[in-house]
């Protein structure tokens, strides 16, 4: 029986159900968080927990009340224990939803939420062996906002473009703004490193607000900053890796006919493994 929390009660999955008149289902007014586990441990708590607040100010959703840091790990450490899942390496997903009500115009700001989690089969981050294949896809392009820099439950565009990466044999796709911009992949956050210097597009720019970007932001041991960057700039890269919080690091060998190094890329894993994972 796998149990999942919603609005704090832990049920049965298999018994739950959504109205119709949810909204995330009508209108996609939702965002979802995804969080890596280690041991019943919920990794970067504090970058998830701000995201989470930014979202709802974002999308002017009531915050819970009772709804502190303090709770959100205790509610993700009960799920994870009921699972069975705290002794193993988990993924937790949360998802946050406007309660029925309204048409475009909600009755009501408050929130519901639900949290799910399943295992993970690596404990500590590992480096893909065989390096991604990416694309650029150009079909549809990000809009330069702020409701772009966070994770809602709208992810047509991530869709579509995984359909092209499918048909045309890419395990990933580069994502471009308005402007012509390189904002992220698919999966995760853009890094490119060139001359010694890592670069990642800014906010401004429409990219997701990833913890696991923050996270390498952060990082004292390199040089790195946020730059906008343009189709030739990934084309004149020494390296290119992607940024998630449950993968961690993933390198990207290929770019149309471009090829590209991971000693960076596996540098920065073997610091994050050592800094959170240890």
């Amino acid at each position: 029986m796998e149990t999942i929390c919603y609005n704090g009660n832990y049920i049965d999955k298999s018994k739950f159900s959504i109205p119709i008149e949810n909204r995330a289902f009508r209108y996609g007014d939702s965002f979802f968080e995804t969080i890596k586990c280690s041991l019943g441990r919920p990794l970067f708590l504090k970058e998830h927990y701000f995201r989470i607040s930014s979202s709802f100010c974002i999308m002017k959703m009531t915050h819970p009340s009772t709804f502190n840091i303090e709770k959100l790990e205790f509610l993700i450490q009960q799920l994870l224990i009921k699972n069975k899942l705290n002794i193993k390496p988990s993924r937790v997903r949360m998802s946050f939803f406007r309660s029925e009500g309204g048409y475009y115009m909600p009755k009501t700001n408050q929130v519901n939420f639900i949290i799910e989690a399943d295992s993970l089969s690596y404990q500590k981050y590992q480096i893909n062996t065989h390096g991604l294949q990416v694309g650029l896809y150009k079909d549809n392009l990000i809009p330069k906002q702020n409701l772009s820099n966070i994770k809602s439950n709208n992810r047509l565009l991530n869709v579509l473009a995984s359909l092209y990466a499918k048909e045309n044999n890419y395990d990933d796709c580069v994502l471009i703004n308005v402007d012509k911009k390189i904002v992220e992949c698919i999966s995760g956050n853009l890094f490119i490193v060139f001359e010694n210097l890592i670069k990642t597009p800014p906010l401004d720019d429409g990219c997701v607000d990833g913890v696991m970007r923050r996270v390498i932001l952060n990082i004292a041991d390199f040089n790195i900053k946020e730059s906008s960057l343009s189709i030739s700039d990934i084309f004149n890269a020494e390296e290119i890796f992607i940024t998630n919080v449950i993968r961690g690091v993933q390198w990207v060998s290929e770019i149309n006919t471009n090829r590209y190094h991971n000693e960076v890329s596996v540098r920065v894993l073997e610091l994050l493994n050592k800094k959170y994972l240890v």
